[in-house]
């Protein structure tokens, strides 16, 4: 597998462009309160990167220099992707959560698996690589959660934003997949095994501790929930188990199918959108993939 270029990651890095978004058309056509609530759940999760950002640094991610200038670009990136969808939501008239709102969510299980992840990783460097697995399972699955959007809203610049940020996630993933990938590979079957244990235990799909359950079951139902997002969400299973140890991941796809026992309910029709490009249609429902997405 290739290294990753962290100079070509960096000279790409920027606030997601929003220039070319009709915000009059998006206003026109508005959100469903599907589309809305979907979107309140992923503005909270990006304003969230920041309780990721800590355990990693406090367990020793701060000195390694590749790292660290990775970390720079994308909190500040993910930063830009929970204002556009904030920008977007105040645009077709719903209010956004404000900040303080969002973090008063923040319930007992992140507490803990935040402070269980920083204490394990102060005590042995082994264990960024099961840090760095769970950053690539999170942000292959927002990838394939933008782009499903994209393929199922009515709201052309909708579906253009998050076909940017599904993008912007992409690349997040292949330093994630890169990293974890190195060092689950040096840290031999112990480190394998135990990354694939603390996986099975401890995962939780990106947002579970900060958005609303009920939000988060939506948005695995009708997003997911027909023929088409099942081989999304399977294929973002795929390329996980193509890292060294996880060869049984799975864990995405069992999540769409116990959220579908626990609120049955169709899924949104997959239709592109009138007037979006060809690559938009044909990439919206693959998963990255770590050998050629090296940012």
């Amino acid at each position: 597998m290739g290294k990753f270029d962290i100079e070509r990651f960096v000279s790409l890095s920027k606030a997601v462009d929003l220039s070319d978004i009709d915000w009059d058309e998006a206003a026109r056509v508005g959100l469903t309160d599907e589309e809305y609530r979907i979107l309140r759940f992923l503005s909270d999760t990006e304003s969230h990167t920041m309780l990721y950002l800590r355990d990693l640094l406090s367990g020793g991610g701060a000195n390694e220099p590749e790292v660290m200038t990775f970390l720079s670009c994308w909190v500040y990136e993910e930063m830009h992707h929970g204002r556009a969808i904030d920008r977007m939501m105040k645009v077709c008239g719903r209010a956004p959560n404000a900040y303080g709102e969002t973090s008063a969510k923040v319930n007992l299980r992140e507490v803990f698996t935040g402070s269980l992840s920083r204490l394990a990783a102060s005590t042995s460097p082994h264990f960024r690589a099961l840090h760095m697995a769970w950053g690539a399972i999170n942000e292959c699955t927002a990838a394939a959660t933008y782009q499903s959007l994209a393929q199922r809203t009515a709201n052309r610049p909708l579906a253009q934003l998050v076909t940017k940020l599904a993008r912007d996630e992409r690349r997040h993933f292949s330093f994630y997949y890169h990293q974890a990938h190195q060092r689950l590979t040096d840290g031999g079957w112990a480190v394998q095994r135990f990354s694939a244990w603390s996986l099975e235990k401890f995962w939780a799909p990106p947002g579970s501790g900060v958005g609303e359950p009920e939000s988060l079951d939506l948005m695995a139902t009708y997003l997911f929930g027909d023929e088409r997002g099942v081989a999304d969400i399977e294929a973002v299973d795929a390329s996980i188990r193509r890292l060294p140890g996880l060869a049984k991941f799975d864990m995405v796809s069992r999540w769409v199918a116990e959220a579908k026992r626990r609120s049955p309910r169709a899924a949104a029709p997959a239709t592109p959108v009138s007037g979006m490009t060809g690559a938009t249609a044909s990439t919206a429902s693959a998963a990255p993939s770590a050998v050629d997405v090296a940012a």
